[in-house]
């Protein structure tokens, strides 16, 4: 190496393996699940482990930092907060864009109604998801949201959601091709998840 090379940090690559998805899959369904609980649900996923042998993955992916903290699942209807609009941004780009932009992202972080938000390639710029209590709130923020920043916005677009899904799994490449070839057969034989068994008319 010259003195001209750069050093370049090589990152210690993390390996999880496929009980390591199976317990943080369990985990980020259910945080509170106890080690004995998710014993239990190991066993009827095939896989036989003790609670010693739980709970030292668990602290394992905690200090290696997979883990970073413990959250709560809400139902969004019994907390009042059924409205979930999704905003789309294309900026402008006038002289102060910079500074107006981090005025936004301050605005956004703060706002307690505002759960994701995201600089974006394509035809649009921002994303943000946000949850408010009725129609009157989301309208009155969104009002003052473009009077705020409309200086760098060329586009703005929002749409009300009704959630069909919320939550997500860990899975790997194998996983992800299982999956897809199930799908695949249920397709060729022409059956499908309403209609497994592949009647034309089914009743």
């Amino acid at each position: 190496m010259t003195m001209a090379e750069p050093v370049i940090e090589q990152k210690k690559e993390i390996k999880i393996d496929a009980i390591d998805r199976q317990i943080l899959n369990l985990l980020i369904s259910n945080a509170r699940d106890s080690t004995r609980t998710i014993v239990k649900k190991l066993e009827g996923m095939g896989t036989e482990m003790s609670e010693r042998g739980v709970g030292k993955r668990i602290s394992r992916l905690e200090k290696l930092g997979i883990i970073r903290g413990y959250t709560t699942m809400v139902d969004l209807i019994q907390v009042n907060m059924p409205i979930l609009r999704l905003i789309t941004v294309k900026f402008t780009s006038p002289k102060d864009f910079v500074a107006r932009l981090d005025e936004m992202k301050q605005y956004l972080t703060g706002a307690p109604y505002c759960d994701f938000s995201a600089r974006t390639n394509g035809n649009i710029d921002w994303i943000e998801l946000k949850f408010f209590n009725n129609h009157e709130q989301a309208q009155k923020e969104e009002d003052l949201y473009r009077a705020w920043f409309g200086d760098i916005m060329e586009d703005y677009r929002s749409y009300d959601l009704d959630i069909h899904k919320m939550g997500w799994q860990l899975f790997d490449e194998d996983d992800f091709n299982r999956f897809i070839q199930s799908m695949t057969k249920k397709e060729d034989s022409g059956s499908s998840i309403n209609n497994p068994e592949g009647n034309s008319n089914p009743k």
